[in-house]
C-alpha cells in the first residue's frame, strides 16, 4: 500500500511538471501566434501608406497629361494667331476666330488645373513624408516587439528543457507499470493523466464520485479511475 501511495504521489509531482511544460509550449504557440498578428499588422500598414501614396504618384501623372495638352494648346494658339493674319476668306477668317478663342479659353483652363495640382501635390509631398515618418515608427515599434518575443520564445524553450530533464529524473522513481498507465491516459486525455479528488468530484472532468471510489482512493491499495474521464484518481 505505501509503495503504491509513493507511486502515486510521485505521479501527482510528474504531473505538475508535464503541466507546466504544457503550459509554457501554449504560451509559445501563442506568442508564435502575435509574432504572425505583428507582421501581418506590419503588412498592411505598409500597403495602406503604399496605397496612399499611390494616388500621389497619380496625381503626377495626372499633371504631365494636362502639360501636354496644354503645350498642345500654345502651339495651336501659335499655329492659329500666324493663319489669321494671312488668310484672305471671311469665313475661313472668322472660323479661325474661333478656333483660336476656344483654344486660349482651354489653355487657361489647363493652366488653372495645372496649378490646382501643383498645389495639391505640394500638400501631398507633405502628406507622404509624414506618412513615411509614421510607417518607419510604426515598423521599429513593430519589430521590437516581435524581438522581445522571439526573446521570450527562446526563454521559455530553455525552461521547458530544463522542467523535462527534472521530470526525466523523477520519472524512475515510479512504477514502470503504473507510470505507461498514466502516460497513456495523460496522451488521450489532454495531457492529464491522473486527477486530484476535490471533495466528492473528480477535479479533472467534474464529475461527482460514488463513495466507493473515493474510499478506495483513500486507502492506496490500488489504481482507483474515475467512471466518467477515465483518469487515475488521488486523495491526497
Amino acid at each position: 500500500m505505501e509503495n503504491l501511495r509513493q507511486d502515486l504521489e510521485m505521479l501527482y509531482k510528474l504531473q505538475s511538471y508535464d503541466t507546466k511544460v504544457d503550459n509554457l509550449k501554449k504560451q509559445i504557440q501563442q506568442t508564435l501566434v502575435k509574432i504572425e498578428e505583428k507582421k501581418q499588422d506590419l503588412q498592411d500598414k505598409c500597403a495602406d501608406v503604399e496605397s496612399q501614396k499611390k494616388s500621389f504618384v497619380e496625381l503626377s501623372s495626372v499633371k504631365k497629361e494636362k502639360e501636354a495638352l496644354l503645350n498642345f494648346k500654345e502651339e495651336l494658339i501659335s499655329k492659329h494667331s500666324q493663319e489669321i493674319n494671312t488668310v484672305k476668306s471671311n469665313e475661313i477668317y472668322k472660323a479661325l476666330l474661333l478656333e483660336l478663342e476656344k483654344a486660349k479659353v482651354d489653355k487657361s483652363k489647363f493652366e488653372d488645373e495645372i496649378l490646382e495640382l501643383m498645389d495639391t501635390i505640394d500638400k501631398g509631398a507633405l502628406i507622404v513624408k509624414s506618412l513615411d515618418k509614421n510607417y518607419q515608427n510604426f515598423e521599429t515599434k513593430i519589430k521590437s516587439d516581435i524581438i522581445e518575443m522571439e526573446a521570450l520564445i527562446e526563454n521559455l524553450k530553455k525552461e521547458i528543457v530544463s522542467v523535462e530533464i527534472f521530470r526525466k529524473e523523477q520519472e524512475s522513481k515510479v512504477s514502470k507499470s503504473i507510470f505507461l498507465q498514466y502516460e497513456r491516459l495523460r496522451e488521450g486525455r489532454e495531457g492529464i493523466g491522473l486527477a486530484l479528488i476535490d471533495g466528492e468530484s473528480c477535479g479533472a472532468c467534474g464529475m461527482m464520485l460514488r463513495p466507493q471510489l473515493i474510499n478506495q482512493a483513500q486507502k492506496g491499495q490500488e489504481l482507483v479511475f474515475c467512471d466518467n474521464c477515465s483518469r487515475i484518481l488521488f486523495k491526497k
